[in-house]
C-alpha cells in the first residue's frame, strides 16, 4: 500500500470513528509518519518538516477532538528540529576546526577564531569528552545550569546565534501543498516543487527513524509505565473515589492491590452507565467496591482520602478535558480538600489553551443514552401527524404516566443538534456532551509515564517535548 492510500485509509477510519480512544489514535498517527520518513527521500530537513506538518494536518482534521493526533505529531517534528540544530552546530564546530588548523599553518593570521570543542568547555564537561571530535550539544533551545556546564560561557553567544538562524528558517510559511502525496523515488517533498533526490538524502534521517521507533515503543509501555506507581500513591485502608471506566485507573489499583487493602468507590458515570462495568471488574480483582450514584458523590466525598481519574488531554495551562461528570467531582473533591489525582500519559499533553480556536475539546453523543428509542419513535410519530388532528393528540401517551416524555432525536433539518418536542408542542434539547473541563486550580497532581507533576509544571514539560514553532499546525509561529 503507498504512502497516500495509508493516510487516506486512516483518516476515514478516524471519521468513520472505527478507531477509538487516545492511544490507538496516536500508535497510528505515529506508525504513518514513520512509513513516510522511511519511505520517502528528503535532501534536507526542511523538505521533512514540510510533509509531516501537510500529513499532521490532515490526520488532526479527520477527528479534531482526538488531541493526541497532533501531540504525536508535534514529538515527531521536536525529533526532526532537534536534528537539524545538531546539524547546524556540527557544521560550526567544523569550520571552526578547519579555520583552526588553517590558522595554525598561516603565521601571519592576526587572530584565531572560536573554537567549541576545544578545551574552553565547563570543567565538568571536559571530565566526560574523550575526544576532539565529540559530538557538540544538540540544541541551546533549552539553556540551562547542565547546558552551560557541555558548552561553556564563552562559546554561549555562537550557539545562539546557531539556534536563532535555525529558528529563521523554521519559521518561513508553510508552502501551499496537494492532497496527493507522491512516491519516494520522484521528488523530495509533498508538493513536488523541490528538486529531485538524486543528489543524496539527509544525512541524519536515520536517527530520525530510531527515535520515531522508540517514541512507538513508549507508547506501548506508556500504560505500564503509570501502572507501576500505584503502590507509592495508595496507602493502606484508604478509600479511593472514582468516575466511570477508565482502563488506565483500573490497572493502577488492580497493580496497587497486590501490596495494598484499601477500597474503591466508583459513580456510575451518568448517562452512559460505564462505572457498573468498572464496579464489576473492580470487585473481580479481588477489591473492595461500592457503586453509587452520580448525585451521591458530594456526599461520599467526606469518607474518601483520595480522588483517581483518567482524562481525555491535559492543555498547556494545566487543564484537563475528561469524560462528562467530572467536573462535578473535582468540585466536590475541592470543597473537602481531598486531593484530586489524574492519571494520564504524555501523548496526551497539549500546546494548546483552552481559548485557542484550534481546541474541539468536546463533541456531542447520540441522546440515545438520555432518552429510549422507542420513546422517541413515538415522538417522531406525533410529529409528523398533522397538527389540527385531534385524534392524534389524544391517543397519544401521557407524559405523566411515562418514564421520560416522547422526543426526536435529531432537529428540523436533519441537523446533529439533539431537540426534542413534547406533547404540547414545546420545545426542548436533549444535549449529550462527551467531555468536561476542569480547570487547573482543581487538579492537585498529575500522574504520568514519567512520573508525578502538578500543573504549573506543565510549562516545562511542554518546553521539553514540543518545539513552539509546532504549538499550532496550521501555521508557523513568528518571532518566537
Amino acid at each position: 500500500m503507498s504512502l497516500t492510500a495509508a493516510v487516506d485509509q486512516l483518516c476515514a477510519q478516524l471519521r468513520q470513528r472505527t478507531v477509538e480512544g487516545s492511544m490507538p489514535c496516536a500508535k497510528k498517527t505515529a506508525e504513518i509518519l514513520r512509513v513516510l520518513v522511511t519511505q520517502q527521500r528528503y535532501p534536507d530537513a526542511s523538505s521533512l518538516i514540510d510533509d509531516v506538518r501537510f500529513i499532521g494536518q490532515k490526520l488532526q482534521a479527520a477527528k479534531p477532538v482526538e488531541l493526541a493526533i497532533g501531540n504525536i505529531v508535534r514529538r515527531v517534528l521536536h525529533i526532526i528540529r532537534e536534528e537539524q540544530q545538531q546539524d547546524e552546530v556540527e557544521k560550526v564546530t567544523q569550520e571552526n576546526e578547519s579555520a583552526a588548523v588553517s590558522m595554525q599553518h598561516d603565521p601571519t593570521s592576526p587572530k584565531e577564531l572560536p573554537d567549541i570543542s576545544s578545551n574552553k568547555t565547563g570543567m565538568l564537561s571536559q571530565a566526560f569528552r574523550t575526544g576532539p571530535g565529540a559530538r557538540a550539544p544538540v540544541s541551546n533551545r533549552n539553556v540551562s545550569l547542565s547546558n552551560l556546564l557541555d558548552v561553556g560561557i564563552e562559546d554561549l553567544d555562537q550557539l545562539m546565534a546557531v539556534g536563532d538562524r535555525a529558528q529563521k528558517e523554521a519559521a518561513t510559511p508553510i508552502r501551499d501543498m496537494p492532497s496527493t502525496i507522491p512516491e519516494a523515488s520522484e521528488t523530495s517533498s509533498v508538493g513536488g516543487k523541490r528538486e529531485k533526490t538524486k543528489k543524496g538524502q539527509w544525512v541524519n534521517k536515520q536517527n530520525v527513524i530510531e527515535s520515531i521507533n522508540e517514541l512507538i515503543d513508549e507508547l506501548e509501555n506508556m500504560e505500564s509505565s503509570i501502572t507501576v506507581q500505584g503502590v507509592e500513591h495508595i496507602h493502606a485502608n484508604e478509600v479511593i473515589l472514582t468516575f466511570g471506566m477508565s482502563g488506565t485507573t483500573f490497572q493502577f489499583l488492580k497493580e496497587a492491590s497486590k501490596k495494598r487493602e484499601f477500597q474503591v468507590v466508583v459513580s456510575e458515570g451518568a448517562p452512559s452507565y460505564e462505572g457498573h462495568k468498572m464496579a464489576r471488574k473492580l470487585a473481580d480483582a479481588g477489591i473492595q467496591t461500592t457503586a453509587i450514584a452520580d448525585a451521591a458523590v458530594f456526599a461520599m466525598m467526606a469518607r474518601a482520602n483520595k480522588v483517581l481519574v483518567g482524562a481525555h488531554a491535559v492543555l498547556a495551562n494545566g487543564g484537563v478535558i475528561a469524560p462528562v461528570g467530572i467536573h462535578l467531582v473535582a468540585l466536590a473533591a475541592k470543597q473537602h480538600s481531598i486531593p484530586f489525582v489524574v492519571l494520564v500519559g504524555l501523548h496526551k499533553l497539549s500546546p494548546l489553551f483552552p481559548h485557542d480556536p484550534d481546541v474541539a475539546y468536546n463533541e456531542f453523543k447520540s441522546p440515545k443514552d438520555i432518552v429510549d428509542f422507542n420513546v422517541m419513535a413515538e415522538a417522531m410519530a406525533y410529529q409528523e401527524a398533522p397538527a389540527e388532528s385531534s385524534s392524534a393528540a389524544s391517543n397519544a401517551p401521557d407524559p405523566s404516566t411515562s418514564r421520560r416524555s416522547p422526543v426526536s432525536a435529531m432537529s428540523k433539518g436533519g441537523t446533529s443538534k439533539p431537540t426534542f418536542e413534547t406533547i404540547g408542542g414545546s420545545l426542548v434539547h436533549a444535549p449529550n456532551p462527551a467531555f468536561d473541563y476542569i480547570p487547573p486550580h482543581l487538579v492537585s497532581l498529575f500522574i504520568t509515564d514519567t512520573g508525578g507533576y502538578t500543573p504549573s509544571y506543565v510549562y516545562r514539560l511542554l518546553t521539553e517535548y514540543y518545539s513552539r514553532e509546532d504549538y499550532l499546525l496550521s501555521k508557523q509561529l513568528t518571532g518566537a
